[in-house]
């Protein structure tokens, strides 16, 4: 499988870092249905910062997503004044974004918090950012399985007045996440699927014939 360079580099630093992980993993889709089949595969996209479930990844890691999105967003030619990341997987994704994308190019940053109110878990602007009424706002995070917590994010944004017509995400896990927000409104655009991850990795023989089939078959039975 051919791989442009900028997301290949990406690729191969994922599973490199083992960020992506085989074995058998509940994820967060479980809080809501418990009895679902084990996920054979687990990709923690975060940081060694992250306040709440610390990743492999650095910094430097960071800077190569950012590229490879970049590099995505100028293809699909997406029109934006501001973005933000869903807390807390995709704030150091839009930081380097800020470090690595050309500075005429001109976006804000603005920031969403995590509360906990009556026990749950919401999410919500964080004070201190400049949100605009009428403004486009990108929204980005690591990956997407279901799209719960990606419009939960939405309509926070949304509630200051601003605007949101497409959510960027780093992997789709496709598992309907991807429908889910179509049928909320919202356009998503992910950088790999991942089945394009998985056919990589067995064209550059970092997986085996049997590891793939395991996952494809689960990606297409959930």
């Amino acid at each position: 499988m051919i791989m442009k360079k900028e997301y290949a580099n990406v690729a191969d630093m994922i599973f490199d870092r083992g960020a992506f992980k085989f074995g058998a993993f509940r994820l967060k889709l479980h809080e809501k249905n418990p009895s679902a089949p084990l996920s054979p595969f687990y990709l923690n996209l975060r940081t060694k910062d992250n306040p709440t479930n610390p990743g492999p990844l650095t910094d430097d890691d960071c800077d190569l997503i950012a590229i490879a999105l970049w590099d995505k967003i100028k293809l699909w030619n997406i029109d934006f004044q501001a973005i933000a990341g869903i807390p807390h997987a995709a704030d150091p994704i839009i930081e380097a974004l800020e470090r690595v994308v050309p500075k005429p190019w001109g976006f804000r940053i603005i920031k969403l918090a995590k509360e906990i109110k009556d026990g749950k878990r919401k999410i919500v602007p964080l004070p201190g950012f400049d949100y605009r009424k009428g403004e486009n706002v990108l929204v980005i995070d690591d990956l997407v399985t279901k799209a719960d917590s990606k419009i939960e994010a939405i309509k926070a944004i949304e509630s200051e007045g601003s605007i949101v017509k497409k959510l960027f995400v780093l992997v789709d896990r496709e598992q309907g996440g991807y429908f889910e927000l179509r049928k909320a409104g919202y356009d998503m655009i992910s950088c790999f699927t991942i089945m394009e991850l998985l056919a990589y990795y067995l064209a550059t023989g970092k997986i085996d014939n049997e590891k793939y089939e395991e996952c494809l078959c689960y990606i297409e039975n959930n």
